[in-house]
């Protein structure tokens, strides 16, 4: 289904009360009226706010795009905020926008949301949070898109957290692992039980490797194995030869990890390959993480995570997802014998789609911020080998 969009700018960017006419105005130019029965053709439905905060005015074409595409599960009032910081002063300008989907049955009601848009340049930036915060549609939900990098001590992101009830990233799009994560591990340190909750778009994308992982766990036959694995190889598709790990991988190895109740020991980095030694009850197991190419597959994406037992017993159990990209599968090796695999199609969700999802969620992901912070162990453990 296609949705068709109104813009309208707005001229006087801090007056709540101009905003509210001009989004009026849109949507009546959006509607129209049924003449036989006086009513708008189209409804206005908000059921939470979303504030969006970008860098890069590159990113402004798909963020509306996925808030077009968002708006049919989670009709919202949608704050998109771009802050070039490095750019020329200009200061704050408005457009407000109306999404509606493009029906075939135009005599049927629609639900809709509409979108502010507010671009400022240099130190106007700053003001974008006392600008966009009072456009929020009161007694609902606030979540929050933050899609620059973390640092805990920024003074837009600290705003704007304070008017959120839960912060959606994507680490995926970090463009420095090893700082942003980090800096992550920091913010969830200094939160009490009422901060505001994170989630990771990421993270999400490792629900399916979580639980076939976690269901070898649940076959009595294997545990015995399972609790002697001895080490951990997370293959992962690479963009290039930076030393720095991805974020899919350390994500999946910070909860591994915090599951199991490993510490980390020691890290090491030469070049491209990297590998950890961890500790559990004074048994070591060691990780490398090993990068791949995979056309069908974008960069940072896991590929193949195995866990092995010491060599005098040897077992393996494996989840890798087809080259092609389309499957997941798993497979599981005992001494002297091999047991039968599953295979599960690949469900690659839309950014919409999987935003959505989170904001269907309130409460903090705790599993999630404890993988985080193992982590962050792991990256301070090479930065002092």
């Amino acid at each position: 289904m296609e949705t068709f969009t109104h813009q309208i700018q707005v001229a006087n960017t801090l007056d709540v009360t101009a905003v509210e006419h001009e989004l009026t105005i849109l949507w009546g130019q959006t509607a129209g009226v049924d003449e036989t029965s006086g009513d708008d053709v189209v409804m206005r439905a908000r059921a939470a706010n979303l504030m969006v905060y970008l860098i890069a005015e590159s990113a402004l074409a798909e963020t509306h795009e996925t808030i077009g595409e968002l708006s049919k599960a989670h009709p919202c009032r949608a704050l998109v905020m771009l802050g070039e910081t490095d750019a020329e002063a200009r200061d704050i300008e408005m457009f407000v926008t109306a999404f509606a989907p493009d029906d075939s049955h135009p005599d049927k009601k629609q639900i809709c949301c509409e979108e502010v848009t507010l671009s400022a340049r240099g130190h106007f930036t700053s003001e974008l949070p006392s600008a966009a915060v009072p456009l929020l549609v009161p007694d609902l939900r606030v979540f929050l898109w933050w899609r620059n990098e973390m640092d805990p001590l920024d003074k837009i992101l600290q705003s704007l957290m304070r008017a959120a009830d839960r912060v959606v990233i994507d680490s995926a799009d970090f463009g420095n692992t090893f700082s942003n994560l980090p800096a992550l591990a920091e913010l969830f340190e200094h939160q009490d039980e009422s901060a505001v909750a994170v989630s990771d778009i990421n993270w999400a994308r490792l629900t399916s490797w979580r639980a076939l992982l976690a269901n070898f766990y649940d076959v009595p036959d294997y545990r015995t194995q399972l609790e002697n694995i001895e080490s951990v190889q997370i293959v992962y598709v690479g963009e290039n030869q930076d030393e720095e790990i991805a974020a899919q991988p350390l994500l999946i190895a910070g909860w591994l990890a915090s599951r199991l109740g490993w510490g980390v020991a020691k890290g090491v980095q030469t070049g491209a390959d990297t590998s950890f030694e961890f500790r559990n009850q004074g048994r070591p197991i060691g990780l490398d993480f090993k990068r791949v190419e995979r056309a069908a597959m974008k960069p940072g994406r896991l590929a193949q995570i195995e866990l092995r037992t010491k060599k005098t017993s040897e077992a393996s159990f494996l989840v890798l997802r087809s080259k092609d990209g389309l499957h997941l599968e798993t497979h599981a090796k005992m001494p002297r014998r091999s047991l039968p695999g599953r295979t599960l199609p690949v469900r690659n969700r839309s950014t919409a789609q999987l935003l959505a999802r989170e904001m269907e969620i309130l409460c903090n992901d705790r599993i999630y911020e404890q993988a985080v912070k193992l982590a962050n162990q792991m990256i301070a453990s090479l930065k002092h080998s």
